[in-house]
């Protein structure tokens, strides 16, 4: 039997990863501690459990792993079921929920996005294969993330693949109950933008979506690749 108080440890992170992934510290935050102490070997324990993954980012000059890295919570129903069947239980046991729809859910839609970009994560050898990159090319897929510095801005990419011919797939992972409006191209070229690469390193933007990509979006041919997920998963 788990001992409660370790157990409270356990929700206590699993509630920190809710909103999205998170560093060491801010996990250390949210649960309100100021020292790393035994956190650590609890988080490892989830990881190796498959409940959390551990994303490190790595340094495009060297291909080497680098420090830093981000919590994620792996496990989708997990999510979905403390946003949104824990704290209605009471009233779903009555039969309340029984004709409600999800959609009028608070939070429904970021919970979503956040959803299908866990899921995305999760099988990102579908995205490499659907690119049609070796795998024995690639020097790191993961999301990308860099600290800010006095001469650059901090940055995080949904997933990036960096290939042993300094090119990098930067791939914004997009969920939207419509098709993706072109303002799109312009939050990925802000990020791209910012990015600290080689000079000799060139950047192939790409689009993973699930409800389809407005008509001006394509015409302007910014991305390399729009990826449909939804039809990966039924291939």
């Amino acid at each position: 039997m788990i001992d409660p108080g370790v157990s409270a440890i356990y929700r206590k992170i699993v509630m920190s990863l809710l909103p999205g992934s998170a560093s060491l510290a801010q996990v250390l935050a949210a649960a309100e501690r100021s020292k790393t102490g035994d956190y650590s070997d609890y988080l490892d324990d989830m990881v190796h459990a498959g409940f959390l993954a551990r994303d490190y980012t790595w340094k495009p000059r060297t291909g080497e792993v680098s420090k830093l890295s981000r919590y994620r919570l792996k496990d989708n129903f997990i999510r979905f079921y403390l946003r949104h069947v824990a704290p209605n239980r009471p009233r779903i046991q009555s039969g309340l929920f029984e004709n409600r729809s999800l959609a009028s859910l608070p939070g429904w839609e970021s919970m979503l996005a956040l959803q299908f970009e866990n899921l995305v994560l999760n099988n990102m050898h579908v995205v490499i294969d659907r690119l049609g990159i070796p795998r024995e090319e690639i020097v790191f897929a993961n999301p990308f993330f860099q600290r800010a510095t006095r001469l650059h801005p901090g940055c995080q990419l949904d997933l990036a693949i960096q290939s042993r011919f300094n090119t990098v797939h930067v791939c914004e992972i997009k969920f939207s109950r419509s098709s993706i409006k072109p303002s799109v191209i312009d939050e990925v070229e802000q990020k791209i933008n910012v990015l600290n690469l080689p000079g000799q390193f060139s950047v192939r933007p790409v689009l993973i979506h699930v409800n389809g990509v407005h008509q001006d979006v394509i015409d302007q041919g910014y991305f390399a690749k729009c990826i449909d997920f939804g039809e990966l998963l039924t291939d």
